[in-house]
């Protein structure tokens, strides 16, 4: 069925999400080139993402403040990264800005929660629960009241209720020129602009189980990829182990601790063998499942036990609970230098969209941290060059029609190709020990051939992302790499 496309005003900068990462980007573009046309496209109005929607309602932030936690920050962000592919240069950038970042937000009248002595920060948090360098946002509607307005008041606007279904890029130079939206009614629009910034968030919420904030389409990485965008750890995921009837989250170090008890399909107790106990010891340090982590032997025997969804059932005290691994973020995505820059000209990527300042696993509260630093450089740089750049976006209507089912919409076929998606990804993509790829390529591989709908296209790309990842990772047991001992504080 062909659909007419529609144009929306040209714009210098776009963006494509309005959580934390891309309302950083519109703030930070607004004040590099005060009167830029810069807009903001979201598929829903209000807070979205797993930053300023997520299920918890609250958001943690690393914030190292000063040289020795910085040299710290860097020194574990960088051995918890692998074996995912980490750029110190990209870490050390994080761990420099984290703090003007975070004192910008309290500027604008976002409540932090200080330490015990009034500090900025004082809490612990995942992978580092010693370390007390992360402040904690708990008014999330506050927080994006703030950013929002903010932008407003610079003179950016808002176009919410569409979803971005491809980036639209010139075959002749290569560049993306913007971006092909789709509203409510399925009208298309595209959306012309010199700079783009996909701030889209990540794979989790195709998952059957999963613990993604609201709002967003899921299928980020599979538009950077289909752009040429260089892709990088998109089979690491952060997998929490929730109950299946309260969607909360549930400790799994229960079972090492004994305050929990495994059992088998038949209900009978499962003891932990001894070697699985042991190297369990630190799993309470960390809620996320740990790629490459000693203590990931833990979440592996569980998922033994588990059924082919990954349920499991633990029984405390004469409670008996459903438990399921379920995604909650994605650590992968577009490769990224220090402005937040892709390597496809044109286009920018921030939040779960981009990866490399972390890699197999991250620091709890980096990822709200790299919204803040790389949402604000990759505004800031996409400004700039929109500034500067010779020529504008253009009528780019044409290169939409050409691009393969832009114009085709079957909501029947995306609803089913979606829910067939969820159901191979959790079947087939959970981290179990030594688990083939090649099946779920495949079957993802005969959706993407069967899907005519853009967006039914989309999704499946953005799982195929994750399952090529996986095929090309190094095992879900590899260990971590050392470190050097190289201090990677940036001036």
């Amino acid at each position: 069925m062909d659909f007419d496309i529609n144009a929306l005003p040209p714009c210098d900068v776009l963006i494509l999400g309005a959580g934390l990462a891309g309302l950083c980007a519109a703030q930070a573009a607004l004040a590099a080139v005060p009167g830029a046309a810069v807009t903001v496209v979201a598929p829903w109005p209000g807070p979205t993402g797993s930053s300023l929607a997520n299920r918890n309602g609250r958001l943690g932030l690393h914030v190292p403040a000063d040289d020795a936690a910085r040299e710290a920050f860097c020194r574990e962000a960088t051995e918890l990264g692998r074996p995912g592919r980490v750029r110190p240069d990209l870490v050390a950038v994080l761990a420099a800005e984290a703090a003007a970042r975070c004192r910008e937000l309290e500027a604008l009248g976002v409540a932090l929660r200080p330490g015990a002595d009034g500090d900025l920060a004082g809490q612990p948090s995942c992978f580092s629960p010693d370390s007390r360098r992360a402040v904690i946002i708990e008014d999330l509607p506050a927080a994006y009241g703030a950013l929002h307005g903010r932008v407003l008041s610079l003179g950016g606007r808002f176009s919410p209720g569409l979803t971005a279904l491809s980036l639209l890029r010139d075959p002749d130079s290569s560049r993306v020129r913007g971006a092909l939206l789709e509203d409510y009614a399925g009208r298309r629009f595209v959306a012309p602009a010199r700079e783009t910034i996909a701030a889209m968030g990540g794979t989790a919420g195709l998952w059957l189980y999963n613990q993604a904030g609201r709002g967003g389409s899921g299928w980020g990485h599979g538009l950077l990829a289909a752009a040429g965008a260089g892709m990088a750890n998109t089979a690491f995921m952060q997998w929490l182990w929730m109950g299946t009837a309260t969607r909360r989250f549930w400790p799994v170090w229960r079972l090492a601790t004994g305050e929990a008890v495994l059992c088998d399909e038949a209900g009978r107790p499962t003891p932990l063998p001894g070697d699985v106990r042991a190297a369990a010891a630190g799993r309470a340090g960390h809620c996320p499942l740990g790629h490459g982590l000693p203590d990931a032997a833990l979440d592996r025997f569980v998922l033994d036990q588990a059924d082919a969804l990954g349920i499991a059932a633990v029984t405390e005290g004469a409670t008996r609970t459903q438990i399921v691994l379920a995604a909650q973020a994605t650590n992968g995505g577009a490769l990224i230098d220090a402005t937040g820059a892709t390597d496809v000209p044109g286009l920018f990527a921030v939040g779960e969209c981009a990866t490399g300042m972390h890699g197999a696993n991250r620091l709890g509260g980096a990822m709200a941290t790299a919204c803040l630093v790389f949402g604000a450089r990759a505004g800031r740089a996409a400004a700039l060059r929109a500034k500067d750049a010779a020529e504008a976006a253009g009528d780019i209507r044409g290169l939409a029609a050409s691009t393969p089912r832009a114009c085709c919409r079957d909501m029947r076929q995306r609803g089913e190709i979606r829910r067939q998606v969820a159901d191979a990804l959790q079947r087939l993509g959970l981290p179990r020990g030594e688990a083939d790829p090649a099946p779920l390529i495949c079957r993802l591989e005969t959706l993407d051939a069967s899907a005519s709908d853009a967006g039914a296209a989309s999704l499946v790309a953005a799982a195929l992302c994750f399952a090529r990842g996986k095929a090309s990772a190094p095992p879900v047991d590899s260990p971590a790499q050392a470190v050097t001992d190289a201090s990677c504080v940036s001036s």
